[in-house]
């Protein structure tokens, strides 16, 4: 998905529910993604995905997938016209804080925290660092949202959406149709794909963060 990252993947997929199609299929990996300053130069964030394909914070872009530390308290960086979508991977989490709209405590993992990315906001670490995961998207110009799936059996991956994007978060899970195996901060995204793929969750089962654009 990054510009400069893996190449994409081309493969005939059917079930019962469409007729065979052509699925393009991309695997990024923590050392494929792109590493970036905030916007307003206070931390790093690992770029995970974006759309449309090279797209970047100068240029402007439909949606985007990220994950960051955040080490430090304060401020966030402003992205007028974009939502937001937020939750915290691990470490102790943080108050988010949005001025005269209050303020939320991230301090569970998986839940996610929806809001506009021109709201002012500022974070209060409430013990030591910690990582989030960040889905922005542009509502003018697409349909974007995440559901968070524990898995401890073998589970079926509904697709249907123009862009599905599956986020290993915990644990590991392979997709047999594909022939891959996701490690945890792996990202797997499918464009084109079957009504539904199945996905098997390693010992000690997985958590994902299923991301659909349309």
């Amino acid at each position: 998905m990054n510009e400069g990252g893996p190449p994409a993947h081309l493969q005939f997929a059917s079930s019962p529910s469409c007729t065979p199609r052509l699925m393009r299929w991309t695997r990024t990996t923590p050392q494929d993604a792109r590493r970036m300053p905030w916007k307003n130069g206070g931390g790093i964030t690992l770029e995970l995905a974006v759309g449309p394909t090279g797209a970047s914070l100068e240029t402007g872009f439909t949606w985007r997938l990220s994950s960051a530390e955040v080490a430090a308290s304060g401020p966030f960086s402003a992205f007028p016209g974009i939502e937001r979508t937020l939750l915290l991977l691990s470490g102790d989490g943080f108050q988010l804080a949005f001025g005269s709209r209050g303020s939320i405590c991230l301090d569970t993992p998986f839940v996610p925290v929806r809001f506009a990315g021109d709201w002012p906001a500022r974070a209060e670490l409430l013990g030591g660092p910690c990582v989030d995961f960040n889905l922005m998207a542009d509502p003018a110009r697409c349909q974007a949202g995440l559901e968070v799936r524990h898995l401890e059996a073998p589970a079926r991956l509904r697709l249907g959406a123009a862009t599905v994007l599956v986020y290993v978060a915990r644990g590991t899970v392979a997709v047999p149709f594909l022939e891959v195996h996701l490690g945890q901060g792996h990202l797997l995204c499918l464009e084109g794909g079957p009504g539904d793929l199945a996905l098997l969750p390693g010992y000690g089962g997985a958590s994902l963060i299923v991301v659909r654009v349309d």
